[in-house]
């Protein structure tokens, strides 16, 4: 019996990750008349992005995002415990409650995201956008930091330990190599890390002014 007690209960973990982890999918077709329950999001469906949810309880359904922006990031989030996901259409982030199936919050379509990140302990989504950082927890949007830089782009790569880590383009060092950066999720303060490595651009400069 504690065999199979033990056994039942993998399967039943293994099963809940699965579903965690395939809880926003981002579809590659339009889904068939029917087969989900839909709900529409934004205001203008030129261009649509649909994604199915599925909740913690196993009911799947479809939501259909409207896409200002085509060849722009596409991208969904979920928090660990699989009630909120962070989905990012054409560079417009909506912050989706997946069991009532409605929104939390919807940002602006300008500045486009240009990245995203999912953050635990603390427990955030991190958005880069052109010129700005989006940090949003399961209530919505607590802050937007903007940096003072002039700054064409915010690429967030990964979280280690308390910052999430990433680079951006900067017109300082015009745009010869992204600017590596930490961002403190606790005080919400951004560190830049200038390489000393030169592109292309310092190569030649040096080459031809020395």
């Amino acid at each position: 019996f504690s065999d199979s007690h033990h056994n039942t209960k993998a399967l039943l973990v293994s099963i809940n990750r699965y579903y965690q982890n395939m809880s926003a999918e981002i579809l590659n077709a339009i889904p068939t008349s029917g087969q989900f329950t839909k709900r529409h999001f934004g205001e203008h469906f030129n261009s649509q992005l649909w994604v199915k949810f599925t909740d913690n309880n196993f009911q799947e359904w479809v939501g259909c995002f409207s896409k200002s922006y085509d060849n722009t990031l596409c991208l969904a989030l979920t928090d660990e415990n699989n009630l909120i996901s962070f989905l990012i259409a054409g560079g417009q982030g909506y912050l989706i409650d997946i069991d009532k199936r409605e929104i939390i919050t919807e940002l602006d379509e300008q500045p486009l995201i240009e990245s995203a990140i999912r953050t635990t302990s603390p427990n955030y989504f991190i958005a880069g956008t052109f010129y700005s950082i989006y940090i949003l927890n399961e209530t919505g949007l607590i802050k937007e930091v903007r940096p003072d830089k002039i700054i064409d782009g915010i690429y967030f790569k990964s979280q280690l330990d308390n910052k999430a880590i990433g680079d951006f383009a900067t017109t300082e060092n015009q745009y010869d190599y992204n600017v590596d950066f930490e961002f403190d999720l606790t005080t919400f303060e951004l560190q830049l890390n200038y390489k000393t490595k030169q592109g292309l651009i310092g190569k030649l400069w040096n080459k031809f002014t020395n």
